[in-house]
């Protein structure tokens, strides 16, 4: 099967993720220890590639608007927790609108009959107040998407990946 540009765009990103997290730790185990502790942010350079992949997805036929998806699919998990119970999209979605969401986008992939829900792209707005709200949740889908928090650096766009 023949990959899109949009697949290929996001495998390289996510190897580059991949490799930024999995870097050999320094010898020196004191530096070692303050680097854990610290958590590792996305880069002016990182966040305008993730706003590049979001447009992809937004010009993409590989996608769905969250309201659309979840009238056809209101189970649909994004992860599960330490205890191994769904976290469900839903919720997560209600609380992205709830905080001021422009919009939000659910990227899916469909091998023959199925749809599966790959990702999620949240238009942010340009209100100051609002995109706050936005960046204090990005926290903790950060640490639920496992991927590398991000900060308000003037981008359009935020992006969680689903396993």
């Amino acid at each position: 099967m023949a990959k899109s540009a949009h697949q290929i765009l996001i495998a390289a990103f996510f190897a580059l993720l991949l490799a930024l997290g999995c870097s050999k730790p320094s010898s020196d185990s004191s530096e070692a220890a303050t680097e854990s502790e610290v958590p590792e942010v996305a880069d002016k350079k990182m966040t305008v590639e993730i706003d590049k992949m979001a447009e992809e997805v937004l010009k993409s036929a590989d996608k769905m608007e969250a309201a659309d998806w979840l009238k056809r699919y209101p189970k649909s998990q994004i992860t599960e927790d330490e205890e191994g119970r769904p976290i469900l999209l839903a919720p997560l979605v209600a609380r992205l609108r709830e905080a001021g969401a422009t919009r939000i986008v659910i990227e899916t992939a469909t091998i023959g009959q199925g749809h599966f829900l790959v990702g999620m792209v949240v238009v942010l707005p340009t209100d100051a107040a609002t995109r706050q709200k936005l960046f204090a949740m990005d926290m903790e889908l950060s640490q639920l998407c496992e991927q590398i928090r991000v900060e308000d650096k003037g981008q359009k766009y935020l992006h969680y990946s689903f396993d």
